[in-house]
């Protein structure tokens, strides 16, 4: 506490007015809602090939791990995912989902890929906005589940399969949409490649993702912010695992900066970069 006060104490006001609002947000919020890399380091210098060999199986290893990981997640929490985001997020992810569906000109013949589906809140909100064709794409069945029941009626068609191999051809999407996803996959470049292979050509792909702040107080504010959200997992869903997952996804994940390099590494030539709050999450809307 004493060092968060020293932090609070040199902050400049509008960093201040952003954390009390978050504050705001929460005690408005929660009275509607409550109630209802390990890294492995292998040496790189020389050439022996037995290096090269044990290397590739670690980074073999801790995709697998990665990959087992987030599904055991993903399913515990299915059920109240949506609860803990708002939590979590004072309930400021709708509005950065609907800001990034509002980027997206749709048109009712256009075929939208939302990858990392989740509970289905970009699909609902494409559904708002246009009577197109939707396809929820997601590697956790459970959590697919999930945005079926919230989304049901709607047309919309549902495949279970990973990021990294998307089992459509190649120029099959007008958009690909994405949101708070793909820090969980589990081969990111790979990823890329994927889905620029199937979007269409001038096709666009929306990338919703934390970010990095750019303010050093508001940053500092924020880390200790963080530092409760695994508590919030154990008191609500009694599962502190996912939410310091949670936690340390956030801080491995590539900035504002590098994810634009990946993508330009993946094909993407046209990328434009939206902060959110500062930078605490970032919209990318690379085109083909």
């Amino acid at each position: 506490m004493i060092d968060f006060l020293k932090i609070w104490g040199k902050s400049s006001d509008t960093v201040k007015r952003k954390f009390l609002f978050f504050i705001l947000i929460d005690k408005v919020f929660s009275l509607t809602t409550f109630f209802s890399k390990k890294t492995f380091t292998v040496s790189t210098s020389g050439s022996s090939g037995m290096k090269q060999r044990l290397q590739k199986k670690l980074n073999s290893s801790n995709k697998q791990n990665k990959q087992s990981k987030v599904q055991r997640i993903f399913s515990d929490v299915s059920n109240k995912y949506d609860l803990m985001n708002d939590i979590m997020s004072f309930g400021l992810h709708r509005t950065w989902k609907q800001e990034l569906i509002n980027n997206i000109k749709i048109k009712e013949q256009d075929t939208i890929l939302d990858l990392a589906t989740g509970s289905g809140d970009l699909l609902e909100l494409i559904k708002k906005k246009s009577n197109c064709i939707c396809v929820g794409y997601d590697s956790n069945v459970k959590m697919m589940m999930q945005a079926k029941k919230k989304l049901k009626g709607q047309k919309i068609f549902y495949v279970n399969g990973m990021a990294e191999k998307i089992p459509f051809k190649t120029n099959t999407f007008d958009t690909i949409t994405l949101s708070f996803g793909l820090r969980n996959f589990t081969n990111i470049p790979k990823s890329l490649l994927e889905i620029k292979r199937v979007l269409k050509n001038k096709g666009k792909f929306y990338c919703l993702e934390f970010s990095e702040i750019n303010n050093k107080s508001f940053r500092k504010i924020f880390h200790f912010y963080s530092k409760l959200i695994p508590l919030y997992g154990k008191l609500i869903l009694n599962n502190q695992e996912a939410y310091s997952y949670l936690i340390q996804s956030i801080k491995e994940f590539p900035n504002q900066i590098q994810l634009t390099k990946k993508l330009l590494n993946a094909g993407f030539r046209k990328i434009e970069v939206f902060d959110i709050l500062d930078g605490i999450a970032s919209i990318h809307i690379s085109e083909l």
